[in-house]
């Protein structure tokens, strides 16, 4: 793979020299005109159907060709839904579960804050024709409802790692950020309570450190019987932290039912991460 790296580079830094001969401004829009052209739209299949992802980078490529084997129980999550429910995606990314779930027949919101990849959001929400099951919005879920800064750990398409409020990682340290945006913020019970917004029959949450916050703020929410589950990512290392998300889910009805992530996780740095899916006892779920 390295050596085809390096032979594109070789082949783009001669097709930039050639480029040059012709003069800088014509360069530009030759340039401009071929970065148009040449970003690739990867098609994956799976049981329901096909999916286009716009993939202007090696990591949303990562993301589109690991969409059934990253999290196969988050797949398995929503192969149990019924067509007609509302799933929020609390940090869709680039939308790879928004548009799994779309497929299915689903109605999506999907929330990301990420300027880089709410476009890539946006732009597979195109490609695949799914505005009208996809809503996507460009604010950060949280406790309160306020303007504050996103504090990105990196501006890379696909990236991730980034927090809302403080620079907080999903290991609960304090991270040096390469740039901060400037954000709004909801809580899940304000943003329902201000738009009346399709509710929530499930909610998905991953987004790296700040589980506990974006519960806090949807705890009228939490305990209404139309919410059947909730997918949420935490780190059991952090013992403390995660018995608390917990708890309150817990206190709002919601019984876990299941804690897995996928055997590629089982090793190195994300060895502590897990998907934790709860229920309402009420609830009869499809696994």
């Amino acid at each position: 793979m390295s050596i085809k790296r390096e032979a594109l580079k070789l082949s783009m830094c001669l097709l930039k020299k050639s480029i040059r001969i012709v003069g800088r401004e014509k360069a530009t829009a030759i340039m401009a005109q071929i970065s148009e052209e040449i970003i690739p739209v990867l098609i994956e299949k799976t049981d329901i159907g096909v999916i286009s992802f716009f993939c202007p980078g090696r990591l949303p490529e990562w993301r589109a060709k690991t969409l059934l084997t990253k999290e196969p129980e988050t797949i398995e999550w929503i192969n149990g839904f019924n067509q007609e429910e509302v799933l929020w995606d609390i940090g869709a990314n680039v939308g790879i579960y928004s548009l799994y779930a779309a497929l299915s027949g689903l109605t999506i919101l999907a929330f990301e804050p990420s300027p880089s990849n709410y476009y890539l959001l946006s732009k597979n929400i195109e490609i695949n024709k799914m505005d009208d099951k996809i809503s996507a919005y460009c604010v950060a879920l949280n406790n309160k409802t306020e303007l504050d800064d996103f504090y990105m750990a990196n501006t890379e398409f696909g990236g991730a790692l980034n927090s809302f409020g403080h620079a907080k990682d999903w290991q609960g340290k304090i991270f040096t950020a390469s740039i901060k945006q400037a954000m709004i913020g909801f809580s899940i019970d304000d943003f329902i309570k201000q738009f009346n917004p399709p509710f929530p029959n499930h909610i998905k949450i991953d987004v790296d450190g700040i589980e506990d916050s974006i519960i806090k703020g949807g705890n009228n929410t939490l305990k209404d019987s139309r919410l059947k589950s909730v997918l949420i990512e935490l780190n059991i290392k952090r013992k403390e932290y995660t018995g608390e998300v917990i708890d309150i889910l817990n206190g709002s009805g919601l019984t876990l039912f299941k804690k897995e992530h996928a055997p590629s996780f089982d090793n190195g740095e994300y060895a502590s991460v897990y998907n934790h899916i709860f229920i309402r006892a009420s609830q009869t779920y499809r696994l």
